[in-house]
């Protein structure tokens, strides 16, 4: 179904407070509008760095898993985006195996962008995050 397609990954990781309990949202859209997805998961204790990592680990793996092609990346979390992409060093040793992650998933698709945008547009993926840490809150 999404072999060799092209697709929109909006991702938002949160811990509240930071560290503490933290959860992540992930939006998965095609580019031609057959198929969307989104992921509302608490992933435990974590920073909120490691948050947005995460989200990123596990929409990029979805993507993998479904052997998606293309892959357009928008997250709010600029120091992700810039160590990623290369632009920051990554110097907190927790998130040093994280990056390396995303590089080597990002090996699996021909191609692919990663944008830094404001959280104002990053509204669903943030929802979803926040909606995983209610849900815990409320167990």
């Amino acid at each position: 179904m999404a072999k060799g397609k092209a697709f929109l990954l909006k991702t938002d990781g949160a811990a509240r407070p930071n560290p503490g309990p933290a959860s992540v949202g992930i939006e998965i859209k095609s580019l031609d509008g057959s198929f969307e997805k989104q992921i509302s998961r608490d992933i435990g204790h974590a920073t909120n760095n490691v948050a947005e990592y995460m989200a990123l680990i596990i929409g990029l793996t979805e993507l993998a898993e479904m052997g998606a092609a293309h892959v357009n990346i928008e997250m709010d979390s600029q120091l992700v985006v810039r160590q990623v992409n290369g632009q920051y060093k990554v110097k907190k040793a927790e998130l040093k195996p994280l990056c390396n992650k995303v590089i080597g998933l990002l090996k699996k698709f021909a191609s692919y962008t990663l944008k830094h945008i404001p959280r104002e547009k990053n509204s669903t993926a943030d929802l979803l995050a926040a909606r995983a840490l209610e849900h815990k809150n409320m167990r």
